[in-house]
């Protein structure tokens, strides 16, 4: 592809993704990020990853093991919508699990976009990712320029923050990359100073250790990492709810109310009512949605975990009569023999 072809192209692939509502676009090479070889080795080693971690490296930080014919990659990120905040004493949901689906939401709109170059005149081949690929993307979206990594280890998008989710597009025609951008995190410590499992600023991260990895694991947790869990019962956005580049977006969030905005954008459930839950019941307050692909039972030993942990006097009367009576899920059940068989 001629210079002024790629000039071009990476134009109008820009423009037609911010058409499409992304927050950023930006391109890069297909060339390995070596760098990050020995730390996802080391983390390998002191087994503080996550078993959703992939192990084969290569995979993870080369395109052309992923794809051989890549020779662009493209880096893009999508804002998450706008959601009301959970009522006091209600179980939490992080934002990135309210509402559709974002990995659907995300891939719909990168077959948008693939859809504009193709009648526009793309002749080449595609390959994309959205979160459950092997290449690491905030890797390659801070190389292509569209935000820096936060201490959090969440990339940073200048006017968005990081309430975004990412994507890649791996093209087989050379693009002209963009350049990173330099971290803007200066001497802050707030996420470092307010995450609850105390991992952040230490190397190497510990994913494993992550209360939003913990509200996802389904092994029996340690007492400090359930009282950890607080009113969580799916993921965790404390490190981001801190981060100054994400007061703008909190300000927006906080004029939404519970009567203006949509059920399925609140952050919010109850407690009881999701320990109750039938299968039914399940599928509809969850299915679609990102909070719902560990199951039923995950989402239930961590509302009983957060009613554990909650200040109400009436939650923890009803808790303690129902687990006296045995009138708990199965998963429950099984969650309290494995308590008492981990002592």
């Amino acid at each position: 592809m001629k210079p002024n072809e790629q000039i071009s192209w990476k134009t109008n692939i820009k423009r037609w993704g911010s058409e499409l509502g992304f927050a950023s676009v930006g391109f890069t090479t297909a060339e390995s990020i070596e760098d990050l070889a020995p730390l996802l080795e080391t983390r390998f080693e002191k087994e503080v990853a996550t078993p959703f971690e992939i192990k084969e490296i290569r995979q993870r930080i080369d395109p052309r093991v992923v794809w051989e014919y890549c020779k662009t990659v493209v880096a893009v990120a999508y804002p998450l919508p706008l959601t009301t905040p959970p009522l006091e004493g209600e179980g939490i949901i992080a934002r990135s699990a309210v509402g559709e689906d974002y990995h659907q939401v995300l891939q719909n709109k990168i077959k948008q976009l693939i859809n504009i170059m193709v009648v526009n005149g793309w002749t080449g081949s595609f390959h994309s990712q959205v979160d459950t690929g092997p290449l690491i993307e905030r890797a390659f979206a801070f190389r292509a320029g569209i935000g820096w990594i936060g201490q959090n280890q969440q990339l940073i998008i200048p006017g968005y923050g990081s309430f975004v989710t990412l994507a890649l597009l791996l093209l087989d025609r050379e693009i002209k990359p963009d350049y990173p951008m330099i971290n803007q995190c200066g001497s802050c410590q707030r996420c470092v100073e307010a995450c609850p499992a105390q991992i952040i600023g230490k190397e190497p991260f510990a994913a494993k250790h992550c209360i939003s990895y913990l509200t996802q694991s389904k092994e029996v947790l340690t007492q400090k990492e359930r009282r950890g869990l607080g009113l969580r019962v799916f993921g965790c956005d404390t490190c981001q709810e801190v981060c100054p580049h994400n007061q703008k977006r909190l300000a927006e969030e906080q004029q939404a109310t519970s009567s203006s905005a949509p059920s399925s954008l609140r952050r919010g459930v109850d407690l009881r009512e999701t320990l109750n839950l039938t299968k039914g019941e399940f599928h509809q307050r969850f299915k679609g949605t990102a909070a719902g692909w560990r199951g039923k039972g995950i989402l239930q030993r961590n509302a009983f975990l957060a009613l554990r942990n909650g200040l109400d006097r009436g939650d923890k009367v009803w808790l303690a009569e129902h687990e006296k009576n045995k009138i708990v899920p199965p998963i429950i059940a099984l969650y309290l023999e494995g308590l008492e068989n981990s002592k």
